[in-house]
């Protein structure tokens, strides 16, 4: 049995997720919130703070295998979990947003009563920094220790696939196309499938053959070293952003109003400039800021990230990314043209999700607002893949998944029909969500 803290949009969104192959039930203080989710979807629902054992009791904690506490509040999050651990022995997740609480957690190897913390700042940053660095790509992640790369791609008019097939496309080496995003609907391509332009493309394969994919598709060209990278935003999430791209080398511009603030990170980073204004105002914001920037990231509340990604725009900034808390408006920034949109919520139910499959994978990426998942396994006796080919395994398999790629002795190997899958190989698959959980147990 799953037990979720929390019916906020994280905690609906993986209700809704495992309802059909998991007992679920799900617990949050508002009774409106409640009653709406178990009219819709088929889980148990407890009114109640998550905090209190009594009400843990209420929602069977000693029969829970794992407890994801998932409210606004770290510190609820924090208790939820130890509240779980005294009342029986679940695996406990605990989605938080302050770093200087996951460093702590991090120093008493685990501890809290939390097994699994995920810093919601950290995991964005990644995410918005990975994104940008592939040109063109609308949302990028890695596996394997980074010899595989999955990624999304819009195909423009212009672009070299657009009216080709599958067949006529795959000339990019390590590189499958996983999936065709067209409209509402996902499809899983044969030789024959056409690619459209408006179609999002999910590839898979090696690094390289990746970015000479993401170079033929892309409206622009990938960020020079040189480029001018301006972040909009100074808080925790702005410095962690920040703090990624320096890695990368690259040496931003942060926009902050909080002289503290201000202060501060001029302290805490190394190469970065800070740039004191309000923010807050898009009419008080000195517009000077992103006239030779290459890139703008909106790292503040949503409505204002949205004005700054359209005022970059018409100073002709040549990127810009976005953050979203919001998953009612995801859709709106993407269809305005903001180049990377990056929804917090995905990536933190891809990492519960990782662990609500159990054993299983050992990573689980989501894409398109949860529509589709990238699994990572490493094939062993039991598994419906071991000792087929891939047309056969997929013969076996519910439709909806396909193999990007296999990692086979540390190399990585091209799937194609009539490989033989074995024992020991590390997978990379795609699959639609619909039917990721029944995979995710056979595979």
């Amino acid at each position: 049995m799953i037990l979720i803290i929390g019916a906020g949009d994280v905690g609906t969104n993986i209700a809704s997720d495992l309802t059909e192959t998991h007992d679920v039930t799900i617990v949050d203080r508002d009774s409106g919130r409640i009653d709406a989710l178990t009219s819709e979807i088929d889980v148990s629902g407890i009114v109640g703070d998550g905090r209190s054992v009594p009400v843990l009791r209420e929602a069977d904690i000693d029969r829970a295998d794992i407890v994801v506490a998932s409210t606004d509040s770290d510190a609820a999050n924090i208790m939820a979990c130890n509240a779980a651990k005294r009342s029986g022995d679940p695996h406990t997740i605990a989605r938080v947003k302050d770093i200087g609480l996951c460093r702590t957690w991090q120093s008493l190897d685990g501890g809290l009563g939390v097994d699994t913390m995920l810093c919601i700042d950290v995991l964005a940053a990644e995410a918005v920094t990975q994104t940008i660095v592939l040109p063109g790509a609308r949302a990028v992640d890695t596996f394997a220790g980074g010899q595989v790369e999955a990624a999304e791609f819009e195909i423009r008019e212009n672009a070299p696939v657009a009216g080709q097939t599958i067949a006529e496309a795959d000339r990019y080496a390590s590189t499958t196309f996983a999936a065709i995003l067209r409209d509402d609907d996902i499809l899983i391509p044969q030789g024959d499938t056409v690619i459209q332009s408006g179609d999002c493309v999910v590839v898979i394969g090696g690094l390289s053959d990746i970015s000479r994919f993401a170079d033929a598709v892309a409206p622009q060209p990938a960020l020079d070293s040189d480029d001018d990278i301006v972040i909009v935003g100074g808080d925790e999430l702005g410095y962690q952003i920040a703090q990624q791209f320096e890695a990368r080398g690259w040496a931003p511009q942060i926009a902050e109003r909080d002289p503290e603030q201000v202060d501060a990170l001029s302290t805490r980073l190394q190469g970065a400039s800070i740039a004191e204004t309000d923010i807050a105002n898009i009419e008080g914001f000195n517009p000077d800021l992103l006239t030779n920037a290459d890139l703008v990231v909106g790292a503040v509340d949503d409505d204002t990230n949205y004005l700054l990604a359209q005022l970059a725009r018409e100073r002709d900034v040549t990127s810009t990314a976005a953050i979203v808390d919001d998953p009612e408006i995801v859709e709106i920034f993407e269809s305005t043209g903001i180049d990377v949109v990056v929804h917090p919520q995905d990536i933190i139910a891809g990492k519960i999700l990782q662990a609500v499959y159990g054993p299983g994978p050992e990573n689980v990426s989501v894409f398109e607002h949860d529509s589709a998942e990238v699994l990572e396994v490493v094939v062993d006796k039991e598994s419906v893949l071991t000792g087929n080919s891939l047309r056969d395994a997929a013969n076996q398999l519910p439709a909806g998944f396909v193999i990007g790629a296999i990692i086979r002795g540390g190399q990585l190997q091209l799937p194609r029909g009539n490989k033989i899958i074995q024992t020991g190989d590390r997978v990379i698959a795609f699959v639609d969500t619909d039917v990721a959980s029944e995979i995710a147990e056979l595979i």
